[in-house]
C-alpha cells in the first residue's frame, strides 16, 4: 500500500517542477520589465531636468523683476530645493550605467548658476523704505545695477518764530515803562526737485539733485511805547524770492549683503553746492531807509533767499534690518559746512568783509517700516538734530547753537511695475524745529 502511494504522489512533484522553456520565459519577462523601468527612470530624469530649466528661467525672471524696483506684485522667490532634492534621489536611484546628467540650462542655453544681486530682505527693504522721507534725502535705498531713477518731488515747509523784547524798567508789577515789542516771523518755503539716481553696481548708486525754490517770508512787528501816549504800531514788512536752489550730488554705497542674520550697512556721502542765492546777498533795511518805523525793521530781509550760501559735505551711516513683519532702520549723519568770506551788511548801510564759519551739525534718525501689502508700505521716524555754534573772525557767535527734532510719517503706494508715489509728513518738536513739513515724491525706474 505505501509503494502505490508513493508511485502516484512522485509522478505529481515532478509535474509541478517548472520545466527549463517556463524558466526562460520567465527570464525574458524580467528583462522586458526591467527595461520599461530603466525607460520610465530616464523619463522621470528628463521631466527633472526640464522642471529644474522652467525653475530656473521663473528665478532669473524674478529676479530680474525685483532689481528694477517693481517686483510688489509678484509672488515671493520660488525655492528650487525640493526639485533639486527630488532630481538627487532619482539620479542616486539610477543604474551605475546610466549616463551622468548634464547641468540643467535655460533655453537661451545659459547656464543655471545663482544670479548675484539684491536678496529678497534686501529688496522687501528697499521697497518698503521709499516711504521713508529721511531717507530720501540722507540715503539708505539703493537704485539696482543698471537702473536710473527719475524722482521730481515737491517739499513743502512751514517755519515760525515769536520774540518778545522789553525795553524800560519796571516800578511794580504789571507797570513798565519803556518800550515792548512782539516779533513773530513766518516763513514758508516751497521747493520742486528732480532727483536722478544711477545704479553702478548692486551696490553702489550715485545721484545729483537739482531743486528750484520758492521762499517767502513776513514779518509782524508789534510795538508799544509806555511812558508817552500809550502809541501802538504794527509793521507787517513781506519777502520772496525764487530761484534755483543749493544742488546736491553724492554716492551711496552698501557695504554687506545683510544675510546670516546681520543688518544691512549703507555709508552716503554728499557735497552740496551753493548754487543758490546766499542770505547775505539779498538786502536788508538799514537806516537808509525812509520808513518812519525803521528802527523796529534793522537787519530784516527785503527778499527772501534760496540757498544757505555754504557749501557742506555730509556724510551718514544707514543701517537697515529686516525684520517681520516690519524693517527697523537708523541713520546717522555729520553735516561739515565749510567757512567762506562774505561780505556781511551792517544795519548803518555799510559793508563789511567777514570770515563765517556755520556752526557743524549732527543728526540722528531712528524709526521703523511696515509693508501693508504687495503694494503700500508705511514708515515712522523720528530725527533728532543738533546744531553747534557758529563762529565769525574765529570768534563764536554766542546763542547761535540749537536743537530740534521732527516726527516723520511716510505712506507709499506702488501704481505699476515701475513708478510709485510716496508722501512724508513731518511735525516739528521744539521752539527751533519747523512746525511742519510735507514731501510728495514720484519715482519712476528705467532700465538701461
Amino acid at each position: 500500500m505505501l509503494g502505490g502511494v508513493c508511485l502516484v504522489v512522485m509522478p505529481s512533484v515532478a509535474r509541478a517542477q517548472p520545466s527549463l522553456a517556463e524558466l526562460e520565459k520567465l527570464r525574458r519577462s524580467l528583462e522586458q520589465q526591467i527595461i520599461r523601468l530603466r525607460h520610465d527612470q530616464q523619463r522621470l530624469q528628463n521631466e527633472f531636468r526640464l522642471l529644474d530649466q522652467k525653475n530656473a528661467l521663473l528665478d532669473r525672471q524674478l529676479r530680474q523683476l525685483r532689481a528694477t524696483g517693481t517686483g510688489a506684485g509678484v509672488a515671493p522667490e520660488p525655492q528650487a530645493a525640493p526639485v533639486a532634492r527630488s532630481q538627487a534621489v532619482a539620479a542616486s536611484s539610477a543604474p551605475t550605467t546610466a549616463p551622468a546628467s548634464p547641468p540643467a540650462a535655460s533655453p537661451a542655453g545659459e547656464a543655471t548658476a545663482p544670479i548675484s544681486g539684491p536678496s529678497p530682505r534686501q529688496q522687501e527693504a528697499r521697497r518698503t523704505l521709499q516711504s521713508a522721507p529721511t531717507l530720501a534725502s540722507t540715503g539708505g535705498v539703493l537704485t539696482p545695477k543698471d537702473q536710473i531713477v527719475i524722482d521730481p518731488s515737491i517739499e513743502y515747509d512751514y517755519w515760525s518764530q515769536n520774540t518778545l523784547n522789553v525795553n524800560g524798567f519796571q516800578i511794580i508789577p504789571g507797570i513798565v515803562f519803556g518800550t515792548i515789542s512782539t516779533f513773530r516771523q513766518k516763513q514758508q518755503i516751497a521747493t520742486a526737485a528732480v532727483t536722478i539716481r544711477a545704479g553702478i553696481t548692486d551696490r553702489l548708486e550715485v545721484n545729483l539733485k537739482i531743486p528750484y525754490v520758492y521762499a517767502y517770508q513776513s514779518s509782524t512787528s508789534t510795538y508799544l511805547v509806555q511812558g508817552t501816549a500809550n502809541q501802538i504800531g504794527v509793521l507787517t514788512p513781506a519777502a520772496h524770492g525764487s530761484s534755483i536752489g543749493d544742488i546736491q550730488f553724492g554716492a551711496s554705497y552698501q557695504f554687506n549683503s545683510g544675510e546670516d542674520g546681520w543688518p544691512i550697512f549703507v555709508g552716503n556721502l554728499l557735497f552740496k553746492t551753493a548754487t543758490g542765492v546766499s542770505p547775505f546777498d539779498v538786502p536788508i533795511y538799514t537806516t537808509n531807509d525812509t520808513s518812519p518805523d525803521k528802527q523796529y525793521l534793522l537787519g530784516i530781509s527785503k527778499k527772501s533767499p534760496t540757498g544757505t550760501g555754504f557749501y557742506a559735505l555730509e556724510p551718514s551711516l544707514t543701517v537697515l534690518y529686516p525684520t517681520a513683519p516690519g524693517v527697523l532702520f537708523a541713520n546717522l549723519l555729520f553735516i561739515e559746512n565749510f567757512s567762506r568770506s562774505v561780505n556781511v551788511q551792517q544795519t548803518d548801510g555799510t559793508v563789511v568783509n567777514e570770515s563765517v564759519h556755520p556752526g557743524e551739525a549732527l543728526a540722528i534718525t531712528f524709526g521703523i517700516g511696515f509693508s501693508l501689502n504687495e503694494n503700500t508700505s508705511m514708515t515712522f521716524s523720528y530725527q533728532q538734530e543738533h546744531v553747534f555754534a557758529a563762529s565769525e573772525n574765529g570768534q563764536s557767535v554766542k546763542g547761535s547753537a540749537y536743537d530740534f527734532g521732527t516726527f516723520n510719517f511716510g505712506l507709499g503706494y506702488q501704481f505699476n511695475r515701475r513708478g510709485s508715489v510716496n508722501l512724508g509728513v513731518g511735525v516739528g518738536a521744539g521752539p527751533d524745529s519747523p512746525v511742519a513739513k510735507i514731501l510728495l515724491e514720484v519715482p519712476y525706474h528705467f532700465s538701461l
